[in-house]
């Protein structure tokens, strides 16, 4: 008995573990508009990660504190950048801080998420451009 009640107690601190409970990956879902669109997804320090479009709209990634940005392309659409931003996932600093100060989750990247779920629209070439002037001239 007195070596199982240390053992149950680590395992209930680890459960707030990211690194244990969430991983140190994540896949990320893109729903694309229009359907020809194709993107690229970069990273600082890592340069290009992987590329997306609309038939294949899903990418795991390794979690990391660094921003993922995301270039869109369309023929006959412009060019657009989204920023993933990475936040830490407060469960998974509480949880580590019990364990080892979450310093793993820290180093692993597993106290970071992005969203889940991004959505894309590209806009047609010269759609919003035409749209301001024609509002300015009213």
């Amino acid at each position: 008995m007195k070596t199982i009640a240390p053992a149950l107690l680590l395992v209930l601190l680890s459960t707030g573990c990211a690194s244990i409970t969430k991983g140190t990956s994540q896949t990320l879902v893109f729903e694309l508009d229009p359907q020809d669109t194709r993107c690229t997804l970069s990273r600082d320090g890592d340069g290009e990660i992987g590329s997306i479009n609309a038939r294949n709209n899903t990418l795991t990634v390794g979690k990391d504190k660094d921003d993922i940005v995301v270039k869109c392309q369309a023929p006959g659409h412009a060019q657009k950048t989204t920023r993933l931003t990475s936040s830490a996932d407060a469960a998974g600093v509480v949880g580590g801080a019990f364990i080892d100060l979450g310093i793993t989750d820290l180093v692993t990247g597993a106290m970071w998420m992005y969203p889940n779920t991004t959505t894309i629209t590209l806009e047609k070439e010269g759609g919003s451009a035409n749209r301001a002037e024609a509002a300015a001239l009213k």
